[in-house]
């Protein structure tokens, strides 16, 4: 994925850029009530790898890898879906084993066990991300020197 950004502060192997996000709407220039407040554009101030010497007010093309943005997608979207699913059978399974007459009760209980425990998982991987470059994004080229 590759986005446009300007460079805002420079720090030694570092720079913090700025990257507008624009929603679906933002080229519209008329007022309906479908789009509401989508118009508006968001500013994202990212901290990122800089191997190629760049200086404050730079635009340049910012790059994360594909594959490392699809892997966190799926660990923090969808793995929280199958582990609630999971949570409710793993609790409708337990009622049963147990001879609970509320299984229903059971397997929803189960599933805010499960989705806790995939906010565990989450936050594990935070943590593991946190300590490797590779899911980093960095500045791939510069667009317009300032």
């Amino acid at each position: 994925m590759e986005e446009l950004a300007t460079v805002v502060k420079k720090k030694s192997e570092k720079a913090e850029v700025k990257i507008t996000r624009y929603s679906a709407c933002s080229k519209c220039d008329k007022s309906c009530s479908l789009a509401g407040d989508s118009h508006d554009q968001d500013e994202i101030v990212l901290e990122v790898e800089d191997r190629i010497g760049v200086t404050p007010g730079d635009q340049v093309l910012v790059e994360m890898e594909k594959g490392n943005l699809l892997f966190a997608t799926i660990v923090v979207y969808v793995i929280p879906i199958f582990l609630m699913i999971a949570g409710y059978f793993f609790g409708v399974w337990m009622a049963a084993l147990l001879n609970i007459a509320a299984a229903e009760v059971a397997g929803i209980a189960g599933t805010f066990v499960f989705l806790i425990l995939s906010f565990l998982i989450n936050k594990l991987f935070n943590s593991h991300l946190k300590k490797t470059s590779s899911f980093e994004p960095k500045i791939k080229r510069i667009i317009n020197r300032s």
